[in-house]
């Protein structure tokens, strides 16, 4: 049961043995609200003796509260331990699952993400797992749980009348039957569906990231009537998904009525014949009528558990996606060495036969046409993904065989595109080196020019700039990823056209601020102004994904190739 649970219902074995738990006591908590019906029983049972069968003479009146309070406990205390292990425990789970789920994605490759929308992952951590809790706390412990209780009470039903048990319960597996069957049907509809929410929700994604460019080149109507148009497709699918519900649920629970009249037919029948007495056909009577009521609500448990099919194979494929692995390693030098790598998407082969040595101490700068691979080889080189032949090494050691995280600490980044986060200047500074102290991150910003618009600030540097720092301008973000790198103070730095987005001025400035940076330590710039790399100790070049040229600019502009023409372009 454990097994199948976790397989299931993509529980951990702590949630899978809590589930069991919170099933035993759903069944428990069942069972205990038919305890009323056999104080009923004994009600009947002696008021037939009093005024039908005349063998006593009164009611035996203090056994009734007694026994009241009894079973108001019995219910109270399954009640409790029934909502500790389904809904405490539940939670609990899928905080774990969320928490899992976030660590697993840390670790796959970026080819995972790169063919995966950011709406898609957000909609399987928020939506799908919400789902999935749903089912955790209200539908999975109470469905099977009703399922015990009931056998227990055709059990008991039985024992007293195999005949009645047997009317009662054959309804039963023609129903499972029924929706077993219509199974794959309902999980089609609801796949299709969920497909359609999906696209949804990249489509308003889609339309907030470009609202600019959407009033710009007034595209407002196109947009919304495209929205429309997708916003009509899941309904239809939405409606189409759920008219299946009473198609499954009409019939099946039709169905097992038939059983509770066929069980009072065939009860009448055996107090007939004599073989029931009067008190036991009433009570019988009234267990086969209660008997089916907690099915009724575990009758939709079923479409749910049908549903979430759909979000716990989302949740599984990515759970088993392969990790990038390795081990916390140290080296001596911080060199790193490309030997014959090769390397491509799903679609295209992107870089071929790739061989160079970026060294301590010097800069190491890729230049290249746009598409011809620099920012793929870079990414390589920070383990963002694995190359697919050859090898990349950092002080003689694969990259492959260190664990990506602490392969970074090794790695200061200046992207050209910035990320930032809806906090304080100082705290967006201060994501380049956990636990630094103020006067640390001033001297970074110091360094990285952002002293000179925080001061304009009212509140400094205790200013919120707002979601990926929209409250800033292209420079000023590009500053402050700049000062997270001067803080972080790493041995091999990654600079994306670092200045690209400031004014001449504060360029110079920033450029002194690099020199700083970058002494004594492994420099790899990708470069797109060829100017900022006339410095250089040895300069990459690359075109359609091959290594055409190495030198410094005087030797390159010299030989007059592929360098040479792309400096001459960008010269005129």
């Amino acid at each position: 049961m454990r097994k199948y649970l976790q397989n299931h219902f993509f529980l951990s074995e702590e949630g899978a043995k809590n589930m069991e738990k919170g099933i035993l006591y759903s069944a428990l908590l069942n069972i205990s609200f038919m305890l009323p019906m056999g104080l009923l029983f004994i009600f009947i049972h002696e008021t037939l003796e009093i005024y039908v069968d005349h063998v006593k003479n009164g009611y035996d009146i203090l056994k009734y509260p007694i026994l009241a309070i009894f079973i108001l406990a019995v219910i109270y205390w399954a009640n409790t331990r029934q909502y500790d292990n389904v809904y405490t425990n539940t939670y609990t789970e899928t905080a774990k699952k969320r928490v899992e789920l976030s660590n697993r994605l840390r670790k796959l490759p970026l080819s995972f993400f790169a063919h995966r929308d950011l709406s898609d992952l957000t909609t399987t951590i928020l939506s799908d797992m919400e789902a999935m809790e749903h089912a955790y706390s209200h539908a999975v412990p109470s469905f099977y749980g009703t399922i015990l209780s009931v056998l227990f009470i055709a059990l008991s039903i039985s024992l007293m009348s195999p005949w009645m048990a047997l009317a009662l319960l054959w309804p039963f597996p023609i129903a499972i039957g029924f929706l077993f069957l219509m199974r794959k049907k309902k999980y089609e509809k609801d796949k299709a569906h969920a497909d359609e929410k999906l696209i949804v929700s990249e489509k308003i994604q889609e339309m907030i990231e470009n609202i600019l460019p959407i009033k710009a080149f007034g595209r407002k109507e196109k947009s919304m009537n495209e929205l429309k148009e997708i916003l009509e497709r899941e309904e239809k699918q939405h409606l189409k998904s759920e008219f299946l519900n009473p198609l499954l649920l009409g019939p099946v629970s039709s169905l097992l009525r038939l059983g509770v009249i066929s069980a009072i037919l065939t009860g009448k029948g055996q107090y007939a014949a004599g073989n029931l007495s009067l008190s036991r056909l009433i009570l019988l009577v009234i267990a086969c009528a209660t008997i089916y009521l907690p099915m009724d609500g575990a009758l939709s448990f079923i479409i749910e558990f049908i549903y979430v099919q759909v979000p716990a194979r989302r949740m599984h494929t990515i759970m088993n996606m392969p990790v990038m692995t390795g081990e916390d390693l140290s080296v001596d030098n911080f060199d790193l060495e490309l030997s014959h790598v090769d390397f491509g998407y799903e679609d295209r082969e992107v870089l071929h036969d790739i061989s160079f040595i970026a060294k301590q101490g010097e800069t190491t700068a890729l230049v290249g046409p746009s598409g011809s691979g620099k920012s793929t080889l870079a990414r390589l080189m920070l383990r963002f993904w694995d190359v697919d032949g050859g090898k990349i090494t950092l002080g003689g050691k694969d990259l492959r065989d260190f664990d990506p995280e602490s392969l970074l600490k090794n790695y200061s980044v200046v992207f050209q595109e910035v990320l930032l986060f809806n906090n304080t200047v100082m705290e967006n500074i201060r994501i380049g080196k956990r636990g630094a102290t103020d006067e640390e991150v001033f001297r970074a910003a110091k360094i990285a020019c952002v002293d000179d618009f925080v001061q304009r600030f009212p509140e400094g540097y205790q200013t919120k700039i707002g979601e990926n720092g929209i409250l800033l301008s292209g420079g000023e973000r590009q500053r402050i990823s700049i000062a997270r790198a001067v803080l972080k103070d790493a041995p091999i730095i990654f600079l994306d056209e670092s200045t690209s987005s400031v004014d001449a001025q504060s360029e110079t400035k920033l450029q002194k601020a690099l020199s700083q940076l970058i002494q004594n330590k492994t420099v790899v710039v990708i470069a797109h102004r060829l100017r900022t790399v006339e410095e250089a100790d040895k300069i990459i070049v690359l075109k359609e994904g091959r290594l055409v040229e190495t030198g410094n600019a005087k030797e390159l502009i010299a030989k007059e190739g592929e360098f040479y023409r792309l400096w001459k372009t960008q010269k005129e």
